[in-house]
């Protein structure tokens, strides 16, 4: 009789143990979607304290551009009226670096910040140096070209005696870094000089000159902190309000 009894007794327990781990089965079914959500509300935010904050910060996730360059194998004939026939050199490809400076917290739920790019070239990733030499269109010339259709005769004549001077030719035969990062013209200070504002360059020109080691501007977005579905929405740029509510792209995210 006394096994008998201990085995109810064992039984009742299992019983009671199974019907108490079902409860909190139950409530960490109902409770457990929530606080997952709680903490990955709290650390997505754009906070000092939050587990991403360094990531949004120093952006990890590398960023790569490839550039391909055609090189024109007859600018001679192309000049006479040929086709021109060219030849595909790359990919050249970089690095793009991001990092976020001057972040200031409002109390208005919004952050401030300049967001840096940096470009550095991978020789592993591309077929090719940054001092392969590549020729084509001149493009300082075929702009001014064009920006002088509507001007005085007398302006193109000087233009195109400065062509002459300066041996300016419809072709260029440049390096991949010089046409990327940029060099000196001697047209590029001529048209700073009489014509300044006609091109938004002042140093040297290159396709990516003006991009290196540049920021982007100052960006104001919401934290997140204490509305999270305005996170990372654009409320102002360069001190302009009414920005489009957009998420921001490439800048303010991750």
């Amino acid at each position: 009789m006394g096994g008998h009894a201990k085995a109810r007794g064992a039984a009742a327990a299992l019983g009671v143990l199974g019907l108490l781990c079902a409860v909190l089965g139950a409530v960490m079914i109902a409770l457990l979607p929530s606080l997952i959500e709680q903490q990955v509300l709290k650390n997505v935010r754009i906070h000092p304290s939050s587990l991403s904050f360094n990531m949004w910060k120093d952006i990890p996730v590398p960023f790569y551009l490839s550039v391909y360059f055609f090189n024109v194998l007859n600018p001679d004939k192309v000049l006479k009226g040929e086709k021109p026939q060219v030849q595909e050199l790359g990919p050249y490809v970089y690095r793009e670096f991001r990092h976020k400076t001057n972040i200031t917290f409002h109390d208005n739920d919004t952050v401030s910040f300049l967001e840096y790019r940096s470009y550095q070239f991978q020789p592993a990733k591309s077929r090719g140096s940054e001092s392969d030499y590549v020729v084509v269109p001149n493009i300082l010339v075929m702009s001014a070209s064009m920006m002088m259709e509507d001007r005085p005769m007398s302006l193109k004549l000087m233009m195109t005696l400065a062509f002459t001077t300066l041996g300016q030719r419809a072709f260029m035969n440049r390096t991949v870094g010089e046409i990327m990062w940029g060099y000196d013209d001697p047209l590029m200070s001529l048209i700073n000089k009489y014509f300044p504002g006609m091109f938004p360059f002042n140093g040297k020109f290159g396709l990516f000159a003006e991009l290196n080691n540049s920021d982007s501007g100052l960006f104001t977005v919401f934290t997140g902190v204490k509305n999270f579905s305005r996170i990372h929405l654009v409320d102002k740029w360069n001190g302009l309000s009414k920005v489009h509510e957009a998420h921001l792209q490439g800048v303010g995210g991750i």
